[in-house]
């Protein structure tokens, strides 16, 4: 999910520098931008035109886009969420990724067989995290549950991904 990380470490620069460029992302055509790329993204991943790294890494960078437009105008222009939230999507992801992705291969039969387990027990299938991160982005009111479910799909990301890798 690396579009993901440099456009979550994009944003956060671009909020905290106040750049000129903001009013575009707040703009109708920011938001549509997102909400096209959230579509295509999950288009993509329903009728597996792309692999699973891409079209999650397109819907995480679209709703990115989508949650700074939308969520933009309820908050004050010095709320330090529009920052810190980005930075921490890309710090999350990326040790993830470091710590998990990139060393799926070398993983004994004992992590394969606990990863499976937490697979199989799992009751937010992909699909269901999908949901919960959309919904998430219109309750605007309860500025923690983005990331919340954010937080759920990069994980839910990271373990599909790891069992991919290791099924291959």
């Amino acid at each position: 999910m690396i579009g993901f990380i440099i456009c979550s470490i994009g944003l956060a620069v671009l909020v905290q520098s106040q750049n000129p460029f903001l009013p575009l992302l707040v703009s109708p055509v920011g938001l549509g931008l997102g909400l096209l790329v959230v579509t295509a993204s999950l288009l993509a991943g329903y009728f597996k035109k792309l692999p699973t790294m891409t079209w999650h890494d397109g819907f995480a960078t679209g709703c990115l886009l989508v949650w700074y437009a939308y969520w933009k105008s309820e908050f004050s222009d010095d709320a330090p969420m529009f920052f810190f939230y980005p930075l921490y999507y890309a710090l999350f992801t990326a040790i993830l990724n470091l710590a998990l992705i990139n060393k799926a291969r070398y993983f004994d039969q004992d992590s394969i067989d606990h990863l499976r387990y937490l697979e199989k027990i799992t009751r937010f299938d992909i699909s269901v995290t999908v949901a919960f991160v959309l919904i998430s982005l219109l309750i605007t009111r309860h500025y923690a549950l983005y990331p919340m479910a954010m937080t759920f799909f990069v994980v839910r990301h990271t373990m599909i991904v790891c069992l991919e890798i290791i099924d291959s």
